[in-house]
């Protein structure tokens, strides 16, 4: 028997996200007409309202799925049977899936989740579309890695096949470090080739296989270039042909993946030179059934008044949200996101705020003195993150080269706190020019 029982839906809501990320599920879901759970990781729980759910579970970790898989029966039991599961958060789309199956709910299932988390698997798919993507091999055979490296030449790439934020990847020169890395066991990876282009962040909504509303955001290095330690700046693109040209190629890879509801975001690069085919000069990477993470979620309310991760969630809960015809011309946004200093754990001692100083930049995000930098903060946790504006994005990446030359942060190690104070500062050189 339930505890409690109501009109309206029942919808269990999986939550990672804090309240700084600014995600605000009592906007999204009317709580006094439906009914909503919640099943939180601990670190998200600032980004819950308890006094509005109907209850909230917390876990340490989402990914554990003896733990997660109990505390939702538990919440069946109680409450009773659900009508959906939202996840917001890329990592847990499998679970979602996976609880779907498990509960006997409506919604994408592990079959459908694996075509847009498994990287093989997407290529696989995008590549029988016709569409350029780069050349791959399964990483489970260190001797058929190697005869991949010996055919394309470095640098190759190995990475996680479910992999989320450019975490878990290595970037192989040599022989010397392809032979190192394969030392380590390596399980779920790929190994695909290193790809030399422009690097695009695009972030849409998709409905009924219709693309609605794309930006298309140019990186000035790549999530890699981040994960390795540089600083990672992103710009929107001044290039409407191209912008119309992915609305068109990403109808085209997400038809591929069956997605035809969904907000999304993809990575592709522009290459020189281009084959005659209409979407030749352009190589997928791969795409994600969710919003753009880092600053982008803050980009798109901030900068085009449009709440993608609201727009996520209407979706998974089936129905057809209202979105306005943007009119994005003239309107650029952009974000900065600064690495931590090369030795962690290391704590701040000083930063520089650029906030008055740097024209475009609405938005700076420090860490304070005092703070201990762990090396896994990702895009949250960072040496700086800023955000900008402006009418171009020719504007904003003048802006982010003026904060690379005036950043400065002092640091210390924490383990040696009586050794000479390290400063960060002038990182200009981290971003490659286009």
């Amino acid at each position: 028997m339930s505890e409690r029982t109501a009109p309206g839906r029942h919808v269990l809501v999986l939550n990672r996200f804090n309240e700084e990320v600014g995600c605000r599920y009592t906007d999204y879901i009317d709580h006094t007409a439906d009914r909503v759970a919640y099943l939180t990781a601990a670190g998200g729980r600032t980004g819950v309202d308890a006094d509005r759910a109907e209850t909230v579970a917390v876990v340490d970790d989402l990914a554990d799925w003896a733990a997660v898989s109990e505390l939702a029966l538990d919440i069946v039991r109680r409450f009773g049977p659900l009508d959906h599961v939202v996840a917001l958060f890329e990592r847990d789309l499998e679970v979602a899936a996976a609880l779907r199956e498990l509960l006997g709910v409506e919604g994408p299932g592990p079959a459908e989740v694996e075509r847009v988390r498994d990287k093989m698997s997407m290529k696989q798919l995008v590549a029988s579309a016709g569409l350029r993507v780069p050349r791959f091999v399964a990483a489970d055979s260190p001797g058929q890695v190697r005869r991949f490296a010996e055919e394309t030449g470095f640098p190759v790439v190995i990475k996680p096949r479910d992999g989320s934020g450019s975490q878990g990847i290595y970037l192989i020169n040599s022989l010397a470090s392809l032979e190192e890395t394969l030392a380590s066991p390596l399980e779920n990876y790929e190994c695909e080739e290193f790809i030399t282009g422009t690097m695009y962040q695009v972030d849409g909504v998709v409905q009924d296989g219709t693309v609605r509303v794309l930006r298309a955001f140019r990186l000035l290095n790549t999530c890699l270039d981040y994960a390795l330690g540089a600083s990672f700046g992103s710009v929107t693109s001044d290039d409407p042909v191209l912008e119309k040209q992915l609305v068109g190629y990403s109808e085209v890879v997400l038809a591929a993946l069956g997605v035809r509801s969904s907000v999304f975001h993809l990575e592709v690069f522009a290459v020189d030179p281009a084959g005659p085919g209409e979407y030749d000069g352009l190589v997928f990477l791969e795409v994600a059934a969710r919003a753009g993470g880092a600053e982008l979620p803050h980009l798109w309310r901030e900068v085009y008044g449009l709440d993608l991760l609201e727009v996520a969630a209407r979706l998974s809960l089936g129905e057809s949200p209202s979105l306005p015809d943007l009119d994005l011309a003239g309107r650029a946004g952009g974000y900065l996101l600064m690495p931590e200093p090369p030795v962690r754990p290391c704590r701040v001692l000083s930063t520089t705020s650029l906030i008055d100083r740097v024209p475009a930049m609405y938005a700076e995000v420090l860490p304070e003195p005092g703070a201990v930098l762990n090396g896994t903060g990702g895009a949250k946790e960072t040496g700086g993150r800023y955000r900008f504006r402006a009418d171009t994005g020719a504007e904003i990446e003048r802006a982010i080269r003026q904060v690379l030359a005036e950043y400065d942060l002092a640091w210390e190690p924490v383990s040696e706190p009586d050794t000479k104070v390290f400063r960060v500062a002038g990182r200009a050189q981290s971003l490659a020019r286009p």
